[in-house]
């Protein structure tokens, strides 16, 4: 009984295997600013021999974050669901970042969006899975008005504004969560889905719009 775990949404990108009894079996990440594919499909192929028949489960985040980094990881997780017949968790991205902070009545999980802006969710976790408290945003950064702890490569990008916010960074704010997404998948509300109903959540709209219809 072990799960998957592939998390693409910045830019550490990592694989990680769980084992549904609570322990990491394995956990691998680098910092790959352009093609993660490169680096993830060789290391999710280790990761299936080590598991050999005993994975069950594939989990993924599915956003918010990069665009071309979200798609390659959900890429390679549906690969593998299809070829395994195997279901699929979708996690999200802050979530899992949040899920490394333990214990913690306010999490603040960051994403750098760019133009100003971050991807941002607040999570209680002093429970597991963390509880969302809001709805996750793209917007300008907003700190809340109480403790927290802040975490994701959003809150490195951010960290002066941070401290005089009266929030706290996480240990390793940038770490990559990819064994939080492998142990979501054995979450008490975690929903198992066909490769084929997983969507993607970028939050935000492209960039790209189709053209208006003429006449």
């Amino acid at each position: 009984m072990i799960a998957l775990g592939i998390d693409t949404a910045g830019p550490v990108v990592g694989a990680a295997l769980w084992h549904r009894d609570g322990t990491l079996l394995s956990h691998i990440s680098t910092r790959q600013v352009r093609g993660a594919d490169s680096f993830l499909l060789p290391v999710i192929a280790d990761l299936l021999a080590n598991a050999g028949d005993d994975l069950t489960r594939v989990a993924v985040s599915i956003g918010p974050g990069a665009f071309t980094g979200l798609r390659v990881g959900v890429a390679a997780a549906l690969g593998v669901a299809f070829a395994r017949s195997l279901p699929v968790v979708a996690v999200s991205s802050l979530r899992a970042r949040a899920a490394g902070v333990p214990g913690e009545p306010l999490v603040l999980a960051l994403l750098d969006g760019r133009r100003g802006k971050v991807y941002a969710g607040r999570f209680d976790t002093t429970v597991f899975p963390p509880r969302r408290r809001g709805d996750e945003t793209d917007a300008p950064p907003a700190w809340p008005d109480t403790r927290f702890v802040a975490t994701g490569e959003g809150a490195a990008v951010y960290g002066d504004q941070i401290a005089a916010a009266g929030g706290s960074l996480a240990q390793d704010p940038t770490a990559c969560p990819a064994a939080q997404v492998a142990r979501l998948a054995w979450a008490p509300d975690a929903a198992p889905l066909a490769p084929e109903q997983v969507r993607l959540n970028y939050i935000r709209p492209p960039d790209a719009r189709l053209p208006a219809p003429s006449g």
